[in-house]
C-alpha cells in the first residue's frame, strides 16, 4: 500500500530552509575542512524544502502551507 504524502510545508518556510541549509553547509565547508562530510547535515533542511514534507510537522500535526483550507486538511 502506497502512503501518500500531503504537503505541509509553506513557502515560507521552505525558502528559510534552503537558505539555512545552504548557510550549514557553506558554514562547515570553510570553517571544519578536516571534516567536510558534516556539511550533509545542510543537505536536510534542503530536501525538506523541494519536497514540500516535513516529518516532524506530520508527527505533531502541523502545517505551514497557507494554501491548504480546512476541509482539505483533514483528507
Amino acid at each position: 500500500m502506497a502512503r501518500t504524502f500531503k504537503l505541509n510545508v509553506g513557502w515560507h518556510d521552505r525558502l528559510i530552509r534552503v537558505l539555512i541549509g545552504l548557510a550549514i553547509i557553506a558554514g562547515i565547508w570553510i570553517w571544519f575542512t578536516s571534516e567536510r562530510w558534516l556539511a550533509l547535515i545542510g543537505v536536510i533542511p534542503i530536501l525538506t524544502a523541494i519536497g514540500g514534507w516535513c516529518p516532524v510537522y506530520e508527527t505533531l500535526g502541523m502545517t505551514t502551507d497557507t494554501t491548504l483550507t480546512p476541509e482539505r486538511r483533514e483528507k
